[in-house]
């Protein structure tokens, strides 16, 4: 499955890629309806845009009804029948969507603060934009908040 998401939703871009979906920003204005993919198996394109042509008839558009994150994700999963067991979390770089690498401690030795090196024996880093990633309180808490954001969806 492959999104493409409206740039005015890059708090949903980043929540999309930390559950481990491929998610490509674009820039979605009524001049560039025309530049969009054709549409295609498993392609959404998702927006919240209001403006966009009534008569814009895409089966892969989806345009959000809430401006809030619990309520587009509950809506994308509904929609697409995109259950939480079909998550995968925190396999793509939330940046610039590319799948995160393991790396050994040596790599990381300069590039991360001395303690943690020292603490962490587990390292990941995107191969596009070189950040790396470990298993810290940063993460404990995105998986908090996943966790939060799954009891959600569950829920409604």
């Amino acid at each position: 499955m492959r999104f493409f998401v409206d740039q005015a939703l890059g708090n949903l871009v980043k929540w999309l890629r930390l559950l481990g979906l491929d998610v490509v920003q674009i820039r979605l204005t009524h001049r560039d309806l025309k530049a969009l993919p054709a549409p295609k198996r498993d392609n959404f394109i998702i927006t919240r845009q209001t403006s966009l042509p009534k008569n814009l008839s895409r089966p892969d558009l989806i345009n959000l009804d809430s401006d809030l994150l619990e309520e587009q994700l509950t809506e994308i999963c509904r929609r697409l029948n995109l259950s939480p067991e079909m998550w995968e979390p925190l396999v793509r770089c939330s940046n610039c969507n590319k799948f995160l690498q393991p790396i050994p401690p040596e790599q990381a030795e300069g590039r991360v603060p001395d303690y943690i090196n020292q603490k962490q024996r587990q390292f990941f880093e995107c191969p596009q934009c070189r950040r790396v990633f470990w298993e810290g309180s940063h993460q404990i808490r995105i998986r908090r908040r996943l966790q939060e954001l799954q009891e959600h969806i569950l829920a409604h």
